[in-house]
């Protein structure tokens, strides 16, 4: 099965169940053959324009159905898509189409005539999306021929599909280059097969399809046969909404949303889900304590890297599993712990998880030497994360390993902070880290957002708290109060972002 590519595997329903809804976005609902055709007209309208196997082509698109088209025709023409956020701007905008050779884009109508403006592209490169622009092909237009749907054309899976973007160290985008076969093993082996989906499933995506992990919930639905449906971002309403009206039965959802979903969940009447994966940053046990007494279904939560896809995983729901782990690894995957010379580690001790899989990625594109750095010589990648395994296999995540403090020569784990400040009910959240020091090298920030029913002396407060339950080299110096803590789109705490909050606030 697993040498066709993804728009034959979609496609093959036409055959099955032309009549079958394949994708519903707000009022719209189409069925596989409706979804078949678009894609096929919008990849002769592709050739038309000149965009052909092989070019890579960046895609600024807000979560709808044009998103969709585009992954399957690019799926059927062998070209390589590079999904980028659309709120890029400036340098970083220019940046990442130089790193990934988009010689093309399509993009919403915002970005597209930014593009142009800004002599990124030139017009005649541009489709845009959501709109008209003088001198530009819009997406509509070059739909609009009817195609033929031939199978003469059948794009390699081991060509590069997707280029999705993460910042390096640096802050140097890294592109990682995604395969049609690194796609379709994520999702049957490691998804449909793993979390026991099947063409009855309704799966719900509400996280922003630049993101591999939102293709992943767009893609394998669609490969399988069953029903995806697409909010075009998230909010507690719509979510709710959308299962219930919808049947949602499966999710992945990012941890933050799931705890802004608590205060909702217990008057919710969501008997359709079957299972809920929860991704992206490690919940905390309360909340996973909360989200058990409220989920009427299979609760899993997963550990990933996008370079490997999910590495482990586990269903809460089961009796006697540790809830502070993040699970186990998936069957097809070797997890090892190491230390800072890639020498294994034993059993509870911290170090960077490094993991051997089929799902791993082909490479960071156009950085050979950075793709080789990243595995040692049994084929082991190694993520940049922390952590230790237990006895019985499981896996606890610590931090990542760019974030240990190094506080008087000594390893200070953000986590432990982190863990110790919220046993506080009036610390809503809270993020540590290191900020340079001339006298000690690196002093320990720690950002906290207080409840409406925090003490008057909040600040005290919590200083006594960590002072009674922290050793001395993890004392945070700086108590830095925030009214939020900047997050991610995917709902990740941004800590260099509240770096620079905390030194502007000294200026």
């Amino acid at each position: 099965m697993h040498n066709k590519n993804i728009y034959q595997l979609v496609q093959a329903h036409t055959v099955t169940q032309p009549d079958k809804v394949a994708c519903i976005y707000q009022q719209t609902q189409i069925n596989y053959q409706q979804l078949i055709n678009k894609v096929d007209s919008l990849a002769v309208g592709f050739t038309r324009f000149g965009i052909k196997q092989g070019h890579k082509v960046a895609l600024f698109c807000p979560n709808n159905l044009e998103f969709t088209y585009c992954l399957l025709a690019a799926a059927k023409l062998g070209i390589a898509l590079a999904p980028l956020p659309l709120t890029l701007k400036g340098q970083a905008l220019s940046k990442a189409l130089q790193v990934a050779d988009c010689s093309y884009a399509i993009a919403w109508v915002s970005v597209a005539n930014q593009l142009v403006k800004n002599d990124l592209l030139p017009s005649d490169k541009v489709i845009s999306v959501g709109g008209d622009i003088d001198g530009v092909t819009d997406m509509a237009s070059l739909m609009s021929i009817p195609a033929e749907h031939s199978d003469s054309f059948l794009a390699d899976i081991n060509a590069p599909f997707i280029l999705t973007m993460t910042s390096g160290s640096t802050g140097q985008p890294k592109p990682i280059v995604f395969t049609q076969a690194t796609k379709i093993v994520r999702a049957f082996d490691a998804t449909a097969h793993y979390y026991q989906l099947d063409k009855t499933d309704v799966v719900l995506v509400s996280t922003p399809l630049y993101h591999s992990l939102a293709q992943r919930s767009l893609l394998m639905p669609l490969m399988l046969g069953a029903s995806v449906v697409i909010l075009p971002k998230f909010s507690v309403g719509a979510w709710l909404d959308a299962i219930e009206a919808q049947k949602v039965s499966f999710l992945f959802a990012v941890s933050s949303q799931l705890k802004a979903l608590l205060p909702k969940l217990k008057q919710a009447q969501l008997t359709s889900l079957k299972c809920v994966v929860s991704s992206s940053a490690t919940l905390e046990s309360e909340d996973k304590k909360l989200l058990l007494s409220v989920l009427n279904c299979r609760f899993h939560e997963c550990y990933g890297a996008s370079e490997m896809g999910v590495i482990s995983d586990f269903d809460i729901t089961q009796p006697n599993v540790p809830i502070n782990s993040v699970g186990k690894p998936l069957p097809n995957l070797r997890i090892k712990i190491c230390d800072s010379e890639r020498q294994t580690l034993p059993i509870g001790s911290v170090g960077e998880i490094a993991c051997c899989s089929s799902t791993a990625f082909l490479g960071y594109y156009n950085l050979p030497d950075q793709t080789a750095q990243s595995y040692d010589s049994e084929g082991y990648f190694f993520t940049g994360d922390l952590g230790h395994l237990d006895e019985n296999g499981y896996l606890y995540y610590v931090g990542r390993t760019k974030e240990v403090i190094k506080s008087g020569g000594i390893n200070v784990y953000p986590s432990d902070i982190e863990l110790v400040s919220n046993y506080l009910p009036w610390v809503e959240e809270c993020a540590a880290f290191g900020i340079e020091d001339e006298k000690f090298g690196e002093v320990i920030l720690l950002a906290y957002v207080s409840s409406n029913n925090a003490p008057s002396n909040a600040k005290a407060q919590l200083q006594m708290h960590l002072l009674k339950e922290l050793t001395d080299y993890q004392q945070p110096r700086i108590l830095f109060d925030m009214t939020a803590l900047p997050k991610t789109e995917m709902g990740k705490i941004h800590k260099p972002s509240i770096k620079h909050a905390y030194l502007q606030s000294k200026v």
